[in-house]
């Protein structure tokens, strides 16, 4: 069973956000949390589950990117023994395993339309079916969503359906990145920084964690973090706080702790601007003229998120054309060894693209 770990004194800062999120968690109401990577979409998930009337029940987490299509609807809402191939055993989805609960359905802009279809109807209807069954089954539970794309515009582009977007826009909680926190980015900071800290004490009885000052930022400490902007968000203020604490440990705290902030800060601008440059990148010319492979350059990206299931569609066909058409050429195009051509059908797939069909696109 899932279990939801954080709650409200878990989130540093955000008080109006916070505050309107408790009235929605009292609610029986599904909702749509948005926000950037890293902004802790899924720790305000959890804290609406632990205030609300369900907070004894379970809390099922559901990555949806991660679930190749042709399993969407088996993993969701289950299958009958024998309803197709593999399914050699009755099988509940995750959607009745959260009954009584809330299911945390994970980047939902992500979904192909024809997901889409069925967690409308999800929604819309609380009933589910089995895959070989022909009744449905009504499932208590409660859902919250989350995104880091603009829906709006995906409604545009034609890759989310409009009247599933009315459907989930009714009550929504937006998190602002950290960038646009200025007036509680210190409590913020402090907070994470005060969380680590409590994590060592656990981890290490000795009495030199037990000093205040070592959970008190200065002016300047503050300044220099602020001035950075954070496109990972708290995800990414944790991580280089908890680099910067191992390395003040580990010099028995003789180190300046603001040139250590600053030198880490310096690391993190550096991969930033290295990962901006592979995403504006263009993964077709890095495998044909950089001679790195489809593992390397488009599958790592995909699982991601940084390349879409259209943008990866679209590489698809480009190689195709490029290579005539001819699927030992493309191999050999995208750098994929010949041992690895089933592994590759396997992936485009369990994303509901297949070459052939392509070739009528």
């Amino acid at each position: 069973m899932g279990v939801a770990r954080y709650g409200w004194d878990d989130i540093f800062g955000y008080q109006e956000i916070k505050a309107r999120a408790k009235l929605l968690a009292k609610q029986e109401v599904d909702v749509l949390i948005i926000g950037e990577t890293g902004t802790g979409k899924k720790l305000f998930a959890e804290a609406i589950h632990n205030s609300s009337t369900r907070n004894f029940k379970p809390f099922i987490t559901v990555d949806l990117p991660s679930i190749p299509n042709h399993l969407f609807e088996s993993e969701l809402f289950g299958h009958k023994k024998g309803s197709f191939t593999d399914a050699r055993e009755d099988k509940i989805g995750l959607i009745e395993s959260a009954s009584t609960g809330t299911i945390f359905l994970d980047e939902i802009g992500d979904l192909s339309l024809e997901c889409q279809t069925k967690l409308l109807r999800l929604l819309e209807e609380k009933t589910i079916r089995r895959i070989g069954e022909n009744f449905e089954r009504n499932v208590d539970v409660r859902i919250l969503m989350a995104t880091n794309r603009n829906l709006r515009d995906d409604v545009s582009s034609g890759k989310f359906r409009a009247d599933l977007l009315f459907r989930i826009n009714k009550y929504v909680l937006e998190i602002p990145p950290l960038r646009k926190r200025a007036q509680d980015f210190r409590e913020i900071a402090e907070g994470v920084w005060g969380r680590i800290i409590k994590m060592s004490t656990l981890s290490d009885n000795s009495s030199r964690f037990k000093s205040e000052r070592l959970n008190n930022f200065r002016e300047e400490e503050i300044a220099l973090l602020w001035d950075y902007d954070w496109p990972g968000n708290i995800r990414q203020l944790e991580a280089l706080l908890s680099r910067v604490f191992f390395y003040w440990r580990e010099s028995n705290f003789k180190k300046h702790r603001f040139f250590l902030i600053e030198e880490e800060l310096d690391n993190e601008k550096i991969m930033s601007n290295h990962s901006e440059f592979r995403r504006k990148s263009d993964p077709f010319e890095e495998m044909t003229k950089g001679r790195l492979s489809f593992w390397e350059v488009v599958h790592k990206r995909y699982l991601k998120h940084e390349i879409s299931r259209d943008e990866l569609k679209d590489i698809i066909i480009k190689g195709l054309e490029k290579s005539g058409w001819s699927f030992k050429r493309l191999l050999t195009l995208f750098n994929i060894k010949k041992a690895d051509y089933k592994k590759f059908l396997n992936f485009l797939q369990g994303q509901g693209i297949k070459l052939m069909d392509l070739r009528q696109m």
